[in-house]
């Protein structure tokens, strides 16, 4: 448990010290505000429709399609590939520290990265929507329910590209791989009838559906399942190839 510990941390400062996460976390805090200052400006002169007291919702749809997700495939070529290539992981292994115990402290600090990313996101939007006076019938616990099951949708996500990860020994192959299958899983249900029903990446905007009050518990409890099954699935899958990666 210490080494787990211990990895976590060292984990979480590498992170903190690559310059892309660093980006990422910067452009959470610009991208809401220079949408929300964009839609003002131009809807008195192209008659857009005013940003509503639900912008935080309307904006989880593009986070979760395009800024998580790129997030997360750098993130995690980082983390696999290119420590397998640049030998880093041998070092860290020769601490006392299990290679589940290794792996693990990645997957969770990626999975902490999701959060925190998803709160600065949720937060600088909410507080957009304050600061132009558009709060007043926002819904709080509606909009905690959504952004709860986006960092579930974002995290299941995550574990499929970890487990892809352990083929690649080149951070940018994983890279350009992991862009390539995203887009065509998520142009796949135009083709493939049922294709959605299956694949964690149809799930990147399962959130909207705890915003209806017409929607199932049944039917919530069944995605909510599928997602936790698909995340525990995909990270025992990927444990079994990393244990057996040569370092």
């Amino acid at each position: 448990m210490d080494g787990l510990t211990a990895g976590l941390k060292n984990e979480l400062q590498l992170m903190l010290y690559r310059k892309k996460t660093i980006f990422f976390f910067a452009a959470s805090v610009f991208i809401p505000i220079l949408l929300i200052l964009l839609f003002h400006t131009l809807q008195p002169v192209m008659g857009l429709i005013p940003v509503s007291s639900s912008y935080p919702v309307q904006m989880l749809e593009m986070y979760t399609i395009f800024l998580i997700p790129l997030f997360l495939f750098l993130e995690i070529a980082d983390l696999f590939p290119q420590e397998i290539s640049s030998r880093t992981l041998k070092l860290a292994l020769l601490r006392p520290i299990t290679r589940l115990g290794a792996y693990l402290a990645k997957f969770l600090a990626l999975g902490i990265a999701i959060g925190a990313l998803l709160l600065l996101l949720g937060t600088v939007s909410a507080l957009c929507n304050l600061w132009f006076g558009s709060w007043g019938s926002v819904d709080t616990f509606g909009l905690l329910k959504a952004y709860a099951a986006a960092f579930l949708s974002m995290w299941s996500l995550a574990a499929l590209f970890v487990c892809i990860a352990q083929f690649f020994r080149s951070a940018g192959g994983f890279v350009v791989f992991a862009i390539l299958i995203y887009a065509g899983a998520k142009v796949a249900p135009y083709f493939q009838q049922g294709f959605s029903s299956f694949s964690i990446t149809s799930y990147t905007g399962w959130y909207s559906l705890w915003l209806g009050h017409s929607i199932s518990a049944g039917r919530l409890a069944t995605g909510s399942l599928f997602l936790l099954s698909g995340l525990i699935l995909f990270l025992a899958i990927g444990y079994f190839f990393f244990e057996r990666k040569e370092v």
